[in-house]
């Protein structure tokens, strides 16, 4: 099966907007935000190794562990939120919802993820997930692209510690 382009339209099977819808979904609940004064929060995340994974078993086995990962973050947030897919990045954008409920979400899919079952060639996958989370909160920033940017950095730390965990990037680091 080819890879899919990161570009595609919103899928309703897979549940996910493309790179440039969710950007632009980014852009108008940002605006919301500083216009009403509430929290909008950015989660970016991965599945950790899925590279070498798609490498060693396939695009199938990728596509199968995606499918289970974005079930679960459907499951597990509200309707009101946007996923979206950025390259093998996720983006979850949650509006009306601090950094520190999006923390206890993110953690709770990672711990979905590790008792999920993933089995090639009848051998088990364990499976597990890096997230990034920053907050646009009182004015603290004029753009919308600096709370992605923010949160690629506190995903950036997670992986530079190896993975497997979540990290809220701090407001001091500006």
């Amino acid at each position: 099966m080819p890879d899919r382009d990161p570009v595609e339209s919103f899928s309703s099977e897979a549940g996910l907007f493309s790179y440039a819808q969710i950007l632009h979904l980014l852009k108008i609940e940002f605006s919301r935000a500083r216009r009403y004064s509430y929290p909008l929060t950015c989660a970016i995340f991965q599945i950790d190794r899925l590279e070498n994974l798609k490498d060693l078993y396939g695009y199938k086995v990728r596509d199968q562990i995606e499918e289970k990962v974005v079930a679960t973050v459907h499951q597990l947030s509200r309707s009101s939120d946007f996923l979206g897919k950025m390259g093998e990045r996720m983006v979850l954008i949650l509006p009306h919802t601090e950094a520190e409920g999006v923390r206890v979400l993110m953690n709770r899919v990672r711990e979905r993820l590790r008792d999920l079952s993933f089995e090639v060639d009848e051998r088990p996958v364990q499976v597990s997930l890096s997230a990034g989370i920053a907050t646009y909160k009182d004015r603290n920033t004029l753009f919308f692209d600096s709370v992605i940017k923010n949160a690629e950095s506190a995903l950036g730390e997670v992986i530079q510690r190896g993975g497997n965990g979540v990290a809220v990037f701090a407001a001091e680091e500006r």
